[in-house]
């Protein structure tokens, strides 16, 4: 993956200065240790325990040098017979940086060359004991000393290997914590990003919705009284007068509305800009002066609840609009409003006739205040009735929205 960050949290890398400095002193106290304790031994023993020293001088940062050291001062220890075991200690640690070593084949050559030198040491015990048979006076006393030798020569390299690849596991797990810990925040800081288009693109919706109530609706209005004011300009001049008013003051509200959603894009404003419920009256004002009847019922009184007002504002206006739009408007428009609990509309019209049966009020308003609805929790719902009891036909709008308790 390209520009991916890099979580390891430890590599097989130059060692530090201090970590060098340990190995340079640890090597030192060793060798001093065996010299002490070899001080009558000399030939490949003593030589063997100066490459040892070496080796865990450089084990850190050179590590193919590390192997031919002790490679070399363990067949130094098989040609000589005399075993320093002193010296032995040293593969311990060297093991150990075998095991811990982040790459596998370190870790496998490790492992493998733990089990060979045991075998070696056993069998090399045991053919010594077979040369020197003035120091054993039966095969028990051989096998036991060849099976102890090998055990000897496990704790050292087996060992040593066994707590190194401990360490490597142990560090594994912490890396896999780290990484788990990175990926949760990787995962959180794409979700709150996902959450944030998300919101913006509820945000352009919203205020999609509201620009097209907000034209369909005045649109609708001043061209219902522009059609009045041109058949009235010569017959009834102050008719033609009061439509052209309306117009004005309808243009007026809707490029009020329209630069308050304007504003509400530009600073992308998360909420809605509170609507007065007084706009209810200038909602069936205008539908009024626009050559509505409406027959209105209303039930309690509106709750200082946000969510609920303006939604309630919102399809109450687009059902009017459509209705002006698509009604018969020779008929009354029939308004039920309940605030009693949350809030029920209905609103009824009368189909004019030689309408088409279906798609009377087609487009995005149906679908709007559908949507609107179900984001405040609510149902909506539109069907034709069919006339009945000399009744026309009639569209029906009916809405519910309840009473939330977060607001």
């Amino acid at each position: 993956m390209s520009g991916a960050i890099d979580t390891a949290v430890w590599q097989d890398s130059r060692p530090t200065r201090a970590q060098v400095l340990f190995d340079v002193v640890t090597a030192a106290g060793f060798g001093l240790f065996a010299l002490l304790a070899q001080l009558t031994q000399g030939g490949f023993t003593l030589v063997a325990a100066g490459l040892l020293v070496v080796a865990l001088a450089v084990r850190r940062w050179w590590l193919p040098g590390m192997v031919a050291l002790a490679l070399a001062a363990a067949v130094g220890q098989l040609v000589d017979r005399e075993i320093a075991f002193v010296a032995d200690t040293a593969y311990f640690p060297l093991f150990f940086t075998l095991g811990a070593s982040q790459r596998r084949g370190v870790r496998r050559f490790g492992l493998a060359a733990g089990v060979v030198a045991t075998g070696v040491a056993g069998a090399a015990m045991a053919l010594n004991a077979q040369l020197s048979r003035e120091w054993f006076a039966s095969a028990s006393e051989t096998a036991f000393a060849a099976v102890s030798t090998a055990a000897m020569c496990a704790v050292f390299t087996l060992g040593g290997w066994l707590v190194g690849y401990l360490r490597w596991q142990s560090r594994q797990t912490v890396q896999a914590r780290v990484d788990a810990a990175l990926e949760a925040r990787v995962n959180a800081v794409e979700q709150q990003r996902l959450a944030e288009i998300l919101r913006q693109e509820a945000e352009r919706s919203r205020i999609a919705a509201d620009m097209h109530d907000v034209v369909a609706h005045s649109w609708a209005v001043v061209a219902a009284q522009a059609d009045g004011a041109r058949y009235g300009l010569r017959t009834h001049p102050e008719e033609a007068e009061g439509a052209l008013r309306t117009i004005g003051e309808t243009a007026r509200t809707a490029m009020a509305d329209v630069r308050r959603l304007l504003t509400q894009l530009r600073d992308r404003e998360t909420d809605p800009v509170p609507l007065d419920f007084e706009r209810r009256g200038e909602l069936l004002g205008r539908m009024r002066a626009s050559g509505m009847t409406i027959v209105e019922t209303s039930y309690g009184t509106p709750p200082e609840h946000r969510l609920l007002t303006v939604t309630a504002h919102r399809i109450l206006g687009e059902a009017l609009t459509n209705a002006l739009k698509h009604g018969d408007l020779a008929r009354p428009v029939e308004v039920s409003e309940d605030w009693t609990h949350g809030y029920r509309l209905r609103v009824r019209n009368t189909i004019p006739p030689g309408a088409p049966r279906e798609g009377e009020h087609g487009g995005h308003g149906i679908a709007g205040m559908a949507e609107r609805a179900e984001v405040a929790g609510g149902t909506f719902a539109s069907r034709r009735l069919p006339p009945e009891a000399g009744r026309p036909a009639t569209w029906e709008v009916a809405a519910f929205i309840p009473t939330t308790e977060d607001e």
